[in-house]
Parts: structure tokens; sequence; C-alpha cells
């Protein structure tokens, strides 16, 4: 059975340990207060009878052994870091609640066949070192030493400086081998709206979005804000606003659930109240789970600004700055999941994930597969986030399951 109230004292313990900020919590990477929250989460798997451990780049782990020791892992879990004034939930729910399967498999005397290992993973936000999803690529071995001495913080220390004094004694390598883990399983917020607007107890993430970001340049001619007649101006604020009113719209008719477009950032030159624009720059940022869809809108963002170009007597330059493809999560392991759902009566629906997550990396190595539990009004990224109890039991419930249920199967 799942023992809510200990959940919530373990988000509550790494809530409150935080570098000062205005509101929520900020645990960034690598740093003092990051150690105390992870010196706290490895004393509290160490509680539940795990055998802990920390890899070599801040990684930590919680080891259940199996009757079958040299059996691949079953792993679970997810980042312990934080953005800035961030909410308790976003990754962390995730490692706790993969910390109380652990005790639950305990407690009701069960022996796995396979180890079942707890993952509080290093660096997933990218904070400290602009580098997203830091710890998972140095177990998947997408990194390795030469990152040590490339990768660097905002004043220049490299990873492998940092790690000198950050790092205890004793530490295992981070790069783990195919035949040492079967799978991994990561319970995560939502991050979004959708399971609390439907009432739906699970999401089982079918693919995490392909990703394409594009910078937009759209050029004219500054003048004098009140000397030169509107029919006559080459304002690129006028031309951008009319492109990026045409990509929302576009993709609101056509892409209302499938897709998504964000301009999340716009810059206008020269930047004076009383010049007409000569210059604005804007990002784009594309998401769906479907490649043909952001193709497809990529190429509606080219075609409508030669119509715009024309019309406003502008230039308009798009640059694919990054274009990541759908990462699918592993067919029987969401079957597992759909399952274990169907099995404890809760509802569920497929959907996909709009974010990046530590998962991403692992399917690359070995079958991965994510989870989704309501977070209220989708909020997150906020000292606001917040799940609900009732959300924490069952999330916890449907990978306790699942657990079981690849060890029995696989």
């Amino acid at each position: 059975m799942v023992d809510i109230m200990r959940i919530q004292s373990d988000i509550e313990q790494l809530k409150s340990i935080s570098e000062p900020c205005n509101a929520g919590t900020t645990r960034i990477g690598f740093t003092k207060v990051y150690r105390q929250g992870v010196e706290f989460f490895k004393n509290r798997m160490k509680s539940a009878g795990l055998c802990v451990r920390e890899d070599s780049v801040g990684n930590i782990y919680g080891r259940l052994e199996g009757t079958q020791k040299d059996s691949p892992v079953i792993l679970s879990g997810s980042h312990l870091d934080t953005v800035r004034c961030a909410g308790a939930f976003d990754g962390i729910a995730g490692a706790v609640c993969a910390l109380e399967a652990a005790r639950m498999i305990q407690e009701n005397k069960i022996s796995l066949k396979h180890p079942f290992e707890v993952i509080g993973i290093m660096e997933e936000e990218g904070t400290r070192f602009g580098q997203v999803l830091l710890g998972s690529q140095f177990i998947t071995g997408v990194f390795g030493d030469k990152e040590l001495d490339v990768i660097c913080d905002s004043e220049g220390c490299t990873l492998r400086e940092i790690n000198r004094t950050y790092l205890p004694a004793d530490v295992c390598p981070a790069y783990r081998e195919s035949d040492e883990i079967l799978a991994f399983l990561e319970l995560h917020d939502e991050q979004g709206p959708l399971l609390e607007a439907e009432n739906t107890d699970i999401g089982v993430v079918e693919n995490i979005v392909a990703i394409s970001w594009l910078t937009v340049t759209v050029t004219g001619f500054a003048g004098h804000a009140g000397t030169v007649p509107m029919p006559l101006r080459q304002d690129a604020a006028i031309g951008a606003s009319c492109l990026i009113n045409h990509i929302a719209s576009h993709t609101t008719k056509y892409y209302a659930y499938s897709a998504t477009a964000t301009i999340g950032r716009m810059e206008l030159f020269p930047g004076s109240s009383n010049c007409i624009p000569s210059k604005c720059i804007f990002t784009v940022d594309l998401r769906s789970g479907i490649k043909s869809n952001i193709d497809e809108l990529i190429a509606f963002i080219r075609q409508k600004s030669v119509e715009v170009a024309r019309e406003y007597d502008l230039a308009i330059n798009i640059h694919i700055d990054s274009y990541q493809e759908p990462i699918e999560m592993d067919k029987i392991l969401r079957g597992v999941i759909q399952d274990s759902c169907k099995k404890l009566g809760y509802t569920y629906r497929n959907m996909d994930s709009g974010a990046g997550h530590d998962a991403m990396i692992f399917s690359a190595r070995w079958p991965s597969a994510m989870l989704f539990i309501p977070c209220v009004k989708g909020i997150t990224h906020n000292p606001e986030e917040y799940v609900l109890p009732d959300a924490l039991v069952k999330g916890t419930n449907v990978l306790y399951q699942a657990i079981l249920a690849l060890d029995r199967n696989e």
C-alpha cells in the first residue's frame, strides 16, 4: 500500500533544500545546496534498505537486489535538480515515487528476480552548464571523458574541475553497459493541463515530440515614427506581427491538439519608441509527436514569409537552428503501463510529451517508457506547481504494478 505521508514528507523536505530565492525552490546541479539534496535522498534510500552508490558525474542509485543478481536492472526515477524558483514536483516526484515503489516491494515481501534500482539523475534542466539531460547522456555514453573538459559553467569552470570538489571520494563509472539495464520507467507530472481537464488518472507517453527551433529575421527600413505615412512604410515589426499571426492561426486551426508553435523571443531594432523598426528578429519553437506536422509547419512558414515580404516590401530570412525528430517510447512497456492501469481500475490516455525528458536519452540504449500524472492547472517551472496526493498515489501504484509485471514477464 502506498504511504502518501511518506511521499509528501520526502517531497516537502526536498522542497526546503534550496538556494535563497523569491519563491519556490532553486537547487542547481553540482552546488553545495544540490549536495545537501542528494545526501538527504541517499539517506532516505539507505533507510529503505537500498544499497546506495554515486557515479562519476553525480547520478545516484539505490539498489534493491534481485534473486538473480546478474540479471539486468529494472531502473526507475527522475532528476533531482530544478530550474530557478521552481515548483516541488518536476522530476522530484518521479524519484520519490520510485523510492516508494521500492519500499512497497519490500513491505509486501516480494522477491524480484531482477534487481530494481531507484535513480536520482543529475542536471536534467541544464541550469548550471546550459546542457540539458547531462546525467543521462553520461550514463548512455553520448558524453564521455572528453566532455568533462568541454562542458563549462558561466564562470568558465569545466565539469572536470567542478567534480574535484563536488564528488565524494568513492564513485562508480557513469557509463552503463547495454546488458546492465532491462528497462527504464520514468514517472513525471504532465507539465500540462490535459489530464486534469479530462479527469484522467494516467498519461501513457507514446512519443517525446519532435522539436524544431527557427530564427526569423524580418528586415525593413527605419524611419521617423511621425513623418512616414503608413502605406509608404517598410515596417519590420508590422510584417513580423502579421507572419506571427499567420503561424498561430494556422497551427490552432489545423493542429490544435497535435502540434504547438511558440514565439519565445522577439527583438526590435533600433528599439526606439519614435522610430519605425528596421529589423525584427523572433524565434519559433515547433513541437509535435508527428514528424510530418513539423515539416508541414516549416513549409507553411516559408510560404507565408514570401507573401508577407511581398505585401509589406520587406526581406524575410528563416534559419532552422535545430531539428529533432520524435522519439517513440517502447511499445511493450507502454502496454505494461496500460495493463497496470486496467488492473487498478484507473483511467488513462495515450499522449505525447511536449517537453524533453531523460527517458528520451535512455531510449536510444534500452527500452524506456514514461507515465504522466496530472498537475494542477498544468502549472510547471513555477512555485505554484502542485500535484494532488491522489495523483501521487495512483502514479506510484501504476509504477509498482509495472515493475512487478516486467519482473515476471520480461
